[in-house]
């Protein structure tokens, strides 16, 4: 596969907090058309890596690209290419979902001005919140707060969608929703998503690397690390040891 294939590649990517290690030695290859997979318990390293990739944060080792810019010296244009959604997304809840919407077009937009409202009903119908658009956000469920912060994310056309834990927290409508959003984003955009859930994992994504205490345990595709699963699929939220977690798997 081409590095061109590759919408994120990194090489040796740690970051240290003084002492503490929160990453170590990462290597990473997302291809572009993936729903990929990002497992661990918390305090793995994801969001670390995450801050890292949107030049959020600075790395004190390795080197990394996203969609073939150094995130070290391309953050900006990384930043205006990527959609990006936080782990606890915030927003001005005097505010409508649409009226949310449209802020964040006005700022990201990189299509016509004039196709903005077509653009926010489009995305209002995609994760379901039509019903709700002019509604004050401070009314919404949580399943709700994260289907409207992926649709602010996808709002300017993004190659690259990087969710940090879309569906914790949710009950299981509201994860089942959150899924189902993320796999009719597919054709637009590569997903690249954190989580704990493996039930998630195994249900919508291509590609699976499991972090543990900032150290890459395995990177594959799903049907290699589910070979003698027999199909069977367990639900088991990691809050332990990730290297069990995928010695029982393999």
């Amino acid at each position: 596969m081409s590095l061109e294939s590759y919408v994120i590649q990194t090489d040796g990517l740690g970051k240290a907090y003084g002492e503490v290690r929160a990453l170590n030695n990462l290597d990473l290859k997302v291809p572009r058309n993936s729903i990929f997979a990002f497992l661990g318990p918390n305090g793995a390293g994801k969001t670390t890596t995450i801050k890292l990739l949107l030049g959020l944060a600075r790395p004190t080792m390795g080197t990394a690209t996203v969609l073939g810019r150094n995130i070290v010296t391309d953050n900006d244009e990384i930043r205006r290419n990527v959609g990006y959604l936080a782990q606890q997304p915030t927003f001005y809840k005097e505010l409508s979902a649409r009226e949310t919407l449209r802020f964040a077009a006005g700022l990201f937009f990189k299509g016509p001005k004039d196709l903005i409202e077509e653009r926010i009903e489009y995305l209002l119908e995609v994760v379901g919140l039509e019903d709700k658009a002019d509604r004050p956000i401070e009314g919404f469920s949580g399943g709700e707060i994260q289907r409207l912060g992926i649709a602010q994310a996808q709002v300017n056309f993004p190659e690259l969608l990087i969710l940090d834990e879309p569906a914790a927290g949710l009950d299981p409508e509201g994860r089942e929703q959150v899924l189902k959003i993320m796999e009719s984003l597919r054709a637009e955009s590569t997903i690249f998503y954190s989580t704990h859930i493996l039930d998630d994992v195994q249900r919508v994504s291509d590609r699976v690397a499991i972090l543990n205490k900032g150290n890459l345990i395995a990177q594959a595709p799903i049907e290699e690390l589910l070979v003698g699963s027999e199909g069977v699929a367990y639900v088991l939220v990691l809050e332990g040891d990730t290297q069990k977690a995928y010695s029982t798997l393999s």
